[in-house]
């Protein structure tokens, strides 16, 4: 039976620089060090979403707070039991 798997991903955005840092939320899931393995060389939050889009997961919604420089990215990817 396929169901929707769904994560969070956080983009932090340093002050004065191109670089980021990204955290990747899947719950309780062994399978986020997979992730978090590679995201954390990347520095582009652009580069990052890429990659889990060629990861099967499909960007549901984003929402920013602006005084933090942080973003949070909602992603979703079919699942089988």
């Amino acid at each position: 039976m396929a169901h929707d798997t769904y994560c969070k991903l956080t983009i932090n955005q340093h002050a004065f620089s191109a670089k980021c840092d990204i955290v990747i939320d899947l719950g309780q899931q062994n399978i986020s060090t997979e992730y978090a393995d590679v995201l954390k060389d990347y520095i582009s939050e652009i580069d990052a979403l890429n990659y889990m889009s060629m990861q099967g997961w499909e960007l549901v919604n984003s929402y920013a707070n602006q005084t933090l420089y942080e973003t949070r990215h909602i992603l979703k990817k079919k699942a089988t039991l």
